[in-house]
Order: C-alpha cells, then structure tokens, then sequence
C-alpha cells in the first residue's frame, strides 16, 4: 500500500550480557536514508529505551499528558525486547529521541533474561534515497566509500609506498 521497501541491512551484534550501545540518533536520515527504519531483535531479550534529545525536544510536544516529572527530565521510557519483537521508527523519530539498549539484567529483577547470556542481534532495515548523479545511492556505490579510498591510498602504487620502496632499495644498496 505505501509502497515501503529496504534495500539495505546493518547487523549490529551484542556477544554478551555486558554489551550495550549508549544512547544516540542514527545519521543521515532522511539525506542518505529514507526515514522509516525497523529493528529487528534476535537473541537474548534485551531493554530498549527513547528519550527526548535534551534540549531540542520533550515529552510534552509528544503527549500532552504526561507528568511534570516526565518533561522536565526527559527520563527514558523503556521496553523489553524479545526475539523477533520489531521496532518500528518513522518520520521525525531520528531528529526528536536518542534511543539505545541497555546491558542485560540480572535474573534477580527480571524473569525475562538469564544470567547466561547466549548475546543478541539486530538487524537494522532501512531504505537508501538517490543521491542525484549516477544514481547513487545510500553510502555510494561500491569501491567509492571512505575505506575504498583509504585502501587505495596506501596501495602499493601510492606515492607513498613508491618513496619507502626506494628509500629500502637505496639502502640495500648502500649495505
């Protein structure tokens, strides 16, 4: 009906109950990538929280029912996670909440995990937007990225490595 699709996927991997990633926005959204994005959890349940970006949005611009303590400190709100649970970020998702998991909790607080973790992935799905020339999209096209071109730079035909190969070849010579 809308029309959604994605055509790239980023597997972010938890090995253990101790890993975590800290609260943040995904980048270049809605330049880069489409806006809509799902998550996909797999692995050991894990906690999933949002929070307004301090200082550029709140609670209250969301839901103008919330408590007075929730829009003044802009506290997290948190969910459990399970296998296959999908979360869903749309629209202005990215530009208004950080969001992040949290490492795994003890079996003492939570029926949900167990202290032995088997670790955890998700699997990102999003959609690359054209970038105008050459039909580029996403990140760009292969070979065309930062890493192409640091490899490409420390090839063996850089100028680089053209000088310490004869810096090498002149002392050899010299021994």
């Amino acid at each position: 009906k809308d029309n959604h699709y994605f055509d790239c996927a980023l597997c972010n991997h938890y090995p253990d109950g101790e890993a975590a990633c800290k609260f943040h926005t995904d980048p270049e959204h809605g330049t880069v990538w489409e806006r809509l994005t799902c998550v996909v959890a797999a692995g050991d349940a894990r906690r999933f929280a949002f929070r307004p970006i301090p200082g550029h949005s709140s609670w209250d611009q969301w839901n103008p029912t919330t408590t007075t303590t929730m829009t003044t400190t802009a506290s997290p709100v948190v969910v459990h996670l399970f296998p296959g649970d999908i979360v869903q970020m749309w629209g202005t998702c990215n530009d208004d909440f950080h969001h992040a998991v949290y490492t795994a909790e003890d079996t003492t607080t939570s029926p949900t995990t167990s202290t032995t973790s088997r670790g955890r992935v998700s699997l990102v799905l999003k959609r690359a937007l054209h970038r105008g020339q050459g039909g580029m999209k996403g990140h760009g096209l292969h070979g065309s990225g930062r890493r192409s071109r640091r490899r490409q730079s420390t090839s063996s035909d850089s100028p680089k490595s053209r000088r310490l190969r004869r810096r090498r070849t002149k002392s050899s010579q010299t021994q």
